[in-house]
């Protein structure tokens, strides 16, 4: 009796604290898991949207449409603009689709449903899934400028991988005319190259805008110096990351003067809207930093002539000149 007693009252307290524990691990579970799930919520809400608006966006033959009007079943579907840009669809045949955006085909349509008494107050949407016939257009520093019939939406990348990539020439600002909307371009930025793995891909790397059918892109030209003359290596320099260069580090770009230059007689040879301008720079000074270093602007000509104009024969120095820019104008076409 004794015996049973102590087992009781032994038993009872483990009992209660084994339940007690059971229940608190079963609250932390599920406090655990619906912090989760609030969690995931957020998150999902927060995500940023990936798909840009449409409305703008025309429609063209071969297009498949995702269309929708609420509270109808029946024109909840998926159809393909035919070849000649019409789509079959239920209580209003065929309507022609192919050339009007996206924002205008949802208003026929809603049109149509109320002039036929068939929807008092219809919500149409309208998402182009599949583009069959809108390009892509890339011009400027690629190697391949053209149109591209890429189908569906792509990125920055994806396009000017297609168009062959960056020339040697390129700069580091991309325009995007999206499709309709032209009067607001979207310019994007790219970073610094990394030239050890792909240079395209780190250059886009962090501006890798989405593209769409019928938008347009532009790659910028890097700004230019050349410098001509009495130097060791004529021709043009990258001005890099478009930023300025100065007198002196073109002419160490160029190998320096030669022996039978004029550094009293150097030129800056700038074009304006009245015409090239010629400047004067005291060459030797700067080299001996007696004179202030002049700041390049992009397509300045640096021209350093010789010591003896008369070296220039019948041709004189404004004929030396003169050929200096034609050769210019010979590279830029080559």
């Amino acid at each position: 009796m004794k015996q049973t007693r102590v087992r009781n009252f032994l038993g009872k307290p483990l009992m209660k604290r084994f339940t007690c524990f059971t229940r608190l691990l079963l609250l932390c579970v599920v406090g655990t898991s619906a912090s989760l799930s609030r969690a995931q919520v957020v998150v999902k809400d927060t995500q940023p949207a990936t798909v840009r608006d449409q409305s703008a966006i025309a429609i063209g033959p071969g297009d498949l449409l995702d269309l929708s009007v609420f509270d109808v079943p029946e024109l909840v579907l998926k159809v393909r603009v035919d070849v000649n840009g019409c789509v079959s669809l239920a209580f209003l045949g065929d309507l022609k689709l192919a050339g009007m955006t996206v924002g205008n085909a949802q208003r026929l349509i809603a049109r149509e449903l109320v002039a036929r008494q068939l929807v008092k107050d219809p919500q149409v949407s309208i998402f182009i899934e599949e583009f069959a016939t809108q390009g892509i257009t890339v011009y400027g520093e690629v190697n391949a400028p053209g149109i591209y019939p890429l189908m569906g939406p792509h990125h920055l990348y994806d396009v000017i991988s297609a168009a062959g990539g960056l020339t040697l020439k390129s700069g580091r600002t991309v325009t995007v005319l999206h499709a309709g909307q032209s009067d607001h371009p979207e310019v994007v930025a790219l970073a610094n190259i990394n030239a050890t793995e792909n240079p395209l891909h780190s250059a886009l790397d962090h501006a890798n805008v989405p593209i769409y059918p019928g938008d347009t892109i532009v790659v910028s030209k890097a700004g230019m110096v050349y410098v001509l003359g009495e130097v060791n290596k004529p021709g043009a320099f990258l001005m890099e990351d478009n930023t300025s260069i100065s007198v002196l580090k073109a002419t160490a770009l160029a190998g320096g003067t030669t022996k039978l230059a004029s550094l009293k007689g150097s030129l800056i040879l700038r074009k304006s809207l009245a015409g090239t301008t010629q400047t004067r720079i005291p060459l030797d000074k700067i080299y001996h930093g007696k004179a202030q270093d002049l700041q390049l602007h992009a397509e300045d000509i640096v021209f350093v002539p010789l010591s003896n104009i008369r070296s220039y024969g019948a041709m004189g120095l404004q004929g030396a000149i003169q050929a200096a820019v034609y050769s210019i104008y010979a590279f830029q076409l080559h």
